[in-house]
């Protein structure tokens, strides 16, 4: 497929990982995601800045953030997700986009590739609702973003 024009449809927007050096799974049951990039800054104010704040960038992080349905026998669910957390697995994660319902990305659009570690995971009830999970992704190291090939 070629490059998505026009604002992207939010439901194309999927989150991908498995352990650190495997091929990264689509999460099951996704119903939405972010990601969250910030830059801290860096007071360099000194005397002559004539009571001006001066400020220099200083580290980026990152945080995906997803929400999905829970099924006990999805293939890469809260299950898979909990035993990464309890495990202290690092994550290859993408933050990718996916035309449709297929797994496959869309060549010519853009993604964000990182190494993380679930840092919460919470699994949600209401009565005769759907049952959810939550699941916090702290990024370590490189934040890439690139063009799918």
């Amino acid at each position: 497929m070629a490059e998505t024009t026009g604002i992207i449809n939010g439901s194309d927007l999927r989150v991908m990982l498995e352990a650190d050096g495997t091929t990264p799974v689509m999460v099951d049951n996704l119903t939405d995601c972010s990601i969250s990039v910030t830059t801290e800054m860096k007071d360099t104010t000194t005397k002559s800045n004539a009571g001006y704040r001066a400020l220099l960038p200083g580290m980026h992080s990152a945080t995906i953030t997803f929400s999905a349905m829970y099924a006990s026998d999805a293939t890469n669910g809260f299950n898979e997700i909990i035993d990464h957390q309890i495990n202290k697995t690092k994550l290859d994660v993408k933050f990718t986009h996916i035309v449709g319902t297929g797994s496959t990305e869309n060549v010519g659009d853009e993604r964000f590739t990182v190494e993380a570690f679930v840092t919460s995971c919470d699994l949600n009830g209401g009565t005769e609702d759907n049952s959810t999970f939550t699941v916090t992704l702290d990024v370590v190291g490189t934040i890439t973003r690139e063009v799918i090939a």
